[in-house]
């Protein structure tokens, strides 16, 4: 009768393995083993009664009754944690557990009501059959096809690991490019299983396959992988069979080797594999290396950078994108006669926050391009509502993306907006940086000779850079182009940058083409600037890149209106 009690304990430790792993929950378990031993001592001091119809024995009495209680009482403290902590359990041992308790119960309430059915022992061990089906079985965690662990077993391991606060290294060796090899399905299977003979082969390793078909080796710490890494990489350096007999040919394989020395990288299992899967994508994107290590730096990027994609998507959504505008002096006209729109985001606290962070992430995830059209319909907006021609601006240049610069219908897209606020499209330019694809450069070249017959002019950004070139120009109907902040200050501190800088104005203006310099900061730059030629400044000497109504003041102020 005792036993059935502990049953009941053992139970409900067992569906707190996912629950209580950590430490500060051991005094909740260890508070249950009290429970069951006063339990088992009251049960052994109580009385009991024996009855015997000739056939069997059947027990009743107080120390009955207790046993019922307790089993009851663990069965039900059971179901609560299964209701209460369901989501952090296990899916199979939650679903197990909650049908082996429910069995457990309809067989204890009929034995309790009808002595003579003994159904107790019977549901006992129907349950431990059900747990055996669904969580213990070995071959459930096996991959039948090379003989290592599943990835339903890697995912259960590394779970506990991380639930225990133990640290352990992980590798990841991928093998894709098998896919193209022309191996045969089944060649492909007998070149894994050669693979994972050999991993497990190597001591103090555990060797698992994961849906990608790519293998997983987890080891305790970062000297056993680095001893099992090197040992890998030389085997890999020879052929593998690709018959099960050794006799139907070899083929050499070059995986990409991904690496994780320390698991406290990773806040647990799920964000191991998606580590795993994000700088994989990343290394093949960038085809740099077939040795990939993921190290705490890489993680705190990682992250860094999808929490500014997130804050990036929050300004979009909840309208904080704002447009801050950077006056441009004409030196013919002697006043303000443009502006740069450039894009700000206002944090949720109403600080702002710096373009240097955003705008890198934002061009890496695409968002870039969500970012630039909406800088350009509350430009176009700007202008209907507040007629800046009137305080002398004949136009204002808005950025384009390369990724903008690389769509189809980007002139498509902006002719609606510019009709959809009724703005002279003269009122805009467009600034563009140079496209390294030729496709990328002819689509680019398309939306220009639409964009430019509905009126609206274009300014080739960056000049200097080392990637504006003068071939560029020529190939591009651009009417201004801009030198950058390096190639202007170039100029006054290099003697060769100045060469540079005045023959490449001399080419650009017997072209028929306007200049901004952009960079200039002091009284003694501008007039150097003004007496070379240059047509427009730009530049912090005049002003910062300021909000909307700052700008307005700014204008009506200088411009004398």
């Amino acid at each position: 009768m005792v036993s059935l009690v502990w049953v009941g304990f053992f139970g409900l430790v067992y569906t707190c393995l996912d629950i209580y792993a950590k430490d500060r929950y051991k005094k909740i378990l260890y508070g249950y083993a009290a429970v069951v031993l006063g339990a088992s001592v009251l049960i052994y001091l109580l009385p009991i009664h024996y009855y015997y119809d000739g056939e069997a024995v059947y027990t009743y009495g107080p120390s009955d009754i207790a046993t019922y209680f307790f089993a009851v009482l663990f069965v039900l403290i059971t179901l609560y944690q299964v209701i209460r902590h369901g989501d952090q359990m296990n899916p199979k041992r939650r679903s197990a557990v909650r049908t082996w308790m429910i069995v457990w119960i309809i067989a204890a309430a009929t034995q309790f009501f009808n002595s003579r059915l003994l159904l107790v022992g019977y549901a006992t061990a129907l349950g431990m059959m059900i747990l055996f089906f669904e969580l213990e079985n070995p071959e459930a965690n096996l991959d039948r096809e090379t003989g290592a662990f599943n990835s339903h077993a890697l995912l259960e391991y590394m779970r506990q690991e991380y639930e225990k606060d133990h640290t352990f290294a992980v590798l990841l060796i991928s093998l894709g490019q098998y896919q193209s090899s022309g191996l045969a399905i089944r060649q492909v299977e007998f070149v894994l299983r050669w693979i994972v003979k050999y991993l497990q082969s190597i001591s103090g390793i555990k060797v698992f396959k994961n849906v990608e078909r790519e293998l997983v080796v987890v080891c305790p710490d970062e000297e056993t992988l680095e001893h099992a890494l090197e040992k890998i990489k030389e085997r890999f350096e020879g052929a593998w069979n690709i018959e099960e007999d050794g006799k139907g040919g070899t083929v050499t394989l070059e995986p990409v080797y991904l690496i994780m020395p320390d698991s406290t990288v990773a806040r647990g299992a799920e964000e191991v594999f998606h580590l795993f899967k994000y700088f994989k994508v990343e290394n093949d994107k960038m085809g740099k290396d077939n040795t990939i290590r993921i190290d705490r730096e890489m993680v705190r990027e990682k992250r860094d950078r999808e929490d500014m994609q997130e804050r990036i998507l929050a300004a979009l959504t909840e309208d904080r994108i704002e447009v801050f505008y950077q006056p441009i002096y004409s030196t013919k006209k002697k006043c303000f006669v443009s502006a740069e729109a450039l894009v700000r985001i206002r944090c949720a606290d109403g600080s702002i926050l710096p373009p240097g962070k955003f705008i890198p992430v934002a061009e890496q995830t695409g968002l870039i391009s969500q970012l630039g059209e909406t800088v350009f319909e509350k430009t176009c907006r700007f202008i209907k509502e507040q007629n800046p021609r009137q305080y002398g601006i004949e136009y204002i240049e808005v950025n384009l993306s390369v990724r903008q610069c690389e769509t189809r219908d980007l002139a498509k897209t902006y002719i609606q907006i510019i009709q959809k606020y009724g703005v002279d499209p003269a009122m805009i330019n467009l600034e563009i940086t140079e496209t390294a694809s030729i496709l990328a450069r002819k689509i680019l070249v398309e939306n220009m000779q639409i964009l430019i017959r509905q009126g609206v002019s274009f300014s080739l950004d960056d000049f200097g850079n080392g990637q504006s070139n003068l071939n560029y120009i020529v190939d591009m109907p651009v009417s201004i182009v801009k030198f950058d902040r390096d190639m202007s200050q170039a100029y006054f501190e290099n003697k060769k940058a100045k060469f540079v800088m005045e023959a490449a104005m001399q080419m650009i203006h017997d072209m028929k083409l306007k200049i901004v310099s952009e960079g200039i900061e002091t009284r003694e730059q501008m007039e150097t600037i003004t007496e070379l030629g240059i047509d427009y400044i730009q530049g912090y000497y005049f002003s910062k890149p300021i909000p909307e109504k700052e700008f307005l003041k700014f204008i009506r102020e200088r411009n004398a209106f």
